[in-house]
């Protein structure tokens, strides 16, 4: 299998998204045309575009680049559904059940409009817990409630998770499995070099600061364009596990106030 990069967006702000006054959390929203910039240039590299759902088991794609979303934003509907079906790609989306139909967030109805579109629509927990905060007995129902309710009302398999923040406790890969997922996937930087399902599937998350040559080069480089990356994703996983989430999140939050 060729390696894959697995690129994690969250919102995509654009007009149809400010036309209902849609706004994400802005360091991790992406601007329509730069979204749209990067599927191209991707495209042109030679690179294969898709679901994790559809190239897991692919053994001939040419630098597979799979495409996923977090949360169920609604401006994934609005801005990257159109982009995506429109280049023929389609793309996993990560869904918080009870989010559903909240403001900002994609409803059933779009949801399942999604799924006819070809998307693929996956698991981002239940609640959107963080499931290093879960007991055994919460992290059971979390991810169960989850699978259930998606597959019900999409009338599709679930067969991927995301754990909310990136936050893996130790044994949910086989926990997961044991529920009917297939694959966990988390923000840890990398690329799935192997098949190997019985540990979390890293991705890389493209945040407002990162451009389109900055996107290519992580597919094009290699494991070395990743080196600052990976180094950063450790730091910050130090910085959480020494501060604690509550307060690494108030702190996160004021540093990017005062960079906005």
């Amino acid at each position: 299998m060729p390696p894959a990069l697995v690129l994690m967006f969250h919102g995509i702000d654009g007009p149809y998204s400010r036309a209902v006054g849609y706004a994400a959390d802005a360091h991790y929203t992406v601007e329509a045309p730069r979204f749209a910039a990067m599927l191209d240039a991707l495209t042109a590299a030679g690179c294969t575009l898709g679901a994790a759902r559809d190239l897991l088991d692919d053994t001939i794609a040419i630098r597979p680049v799979w495409l996923t979303f977090d949360d169920g934003d609604a401006s994934n509907a609005l801005e990257a559904l159109p982009l995506l079906a429109g280049r023929g790609l389609r793309a996993d989306f990560f869904i918080t059940p009870a989010r559903v139909g909240r403001p900002g967030f994609m409803d059933w109805a779009t949801l399942r409009e999604m799924a006819a579109a070809g998307m693929s629509l996956q698991s981002h927990g239940h609640t959107h817990a963080y499931f290093t905060h879960l007991d055994a007995a919460g992290l059971r129902e979390e991810l169960r409630v989850s699978k259930d309710q998606l597959e019900q009302g999409l009338g599709q398999a679930v067969t991927l998770l995301a754990p909310p923040g990136g936050r893996v406790p130790r044994g949910l890969v086989p926990l997961a499995r044991s529920l009917g997922y297939r694959a966990v996937l988390d923000s840890t930087p990398g690329f799935v070099t192997v098949r190997d399902l019985a540990r979390p599937l890293p991705r890389v998350a493209v945040t407002s600061g990162h451009s389109v040559d900055a996107v290519l080069s992580w597919a094009t480089g290699g494991p070395a364009a990743l080196r600052r990356l990976r180094l950063r994703h450790r730091v910050l996983s130090t910085a959480k596990a020494v501060l604690g989430d509550a307060r690494y999140e108030r702190l996160r939050g004021r540093a990017l106030g005062a960079t906005a």
